[in-house]
């Protein structure tokens, strides 16, 4: 099974990861631009399919994740919690940064086969959490195993 958690920020300011990350982390940063040439075609074609595109999105967007820095069979998210807050600037106060137009949030990966389980929310993850003012959205995603084989 794969476990990970993903650091999310959102926002129209193109500085935003800068004012909250450590430097050291921004060079591994995905980015995403929403008005980027393929979005606003992928856009299109969903439009032309019915489905029309949320229009009130900041422009930006960025991740990070925890699979080459922490063993991908930790179960405990508050190991992945704490190595992605770790890369948060000195003093930063995310409350502030969402009030200033940059969106955070954390996503955790939790792989599994189906027959029950999930991430235990420990106290001290919440008190973590609460402390920095983000959400932890927590995916169940199954993973089919052959014998003998790990996960794809």
């Amino acid at each position: 099974m794969r476990y990970y958690c993903t650091f999310f920020i959102r926002s129209d300011d193109g500085d935003a990861p800068s004012k909250i990350l450590v430097s050291d982390v921004l060079g591994a940063l995905d980015f995403d631009d929403n008005e980027s040439v393929l979005n606003l075609a992928s856009a299109e074609r969903w439009r032309a399919a019915g489905f029309v595109r949320r229009n009130d999105l900041p422009r930006f967007k960025w991740f990070f994740d925890t699979r080459e820095a922490v063993d991908s069979d930790e179960i405990d998210p508050l190991v992945h919690v704490s190595w992605l807050l770790s890369h948060l600037r000195p003093g930063i106060s995310l409350a502030e940064a969402t009030e200033n137009g940059i969106e955070t949030w954390l996503g955790f990966y939790w792989g599994g086969s189906g027959t029950g389980g999930g991430p235990f929310i420990s106290v001290r993850l919440a008190e973590l959490l609460a402390r920095h003012q983000i959400c932890l959205n927590v995916g169940f995603y199954y993973e089919e195993y052959e014998n003998g084989t790990d996960a794809a």
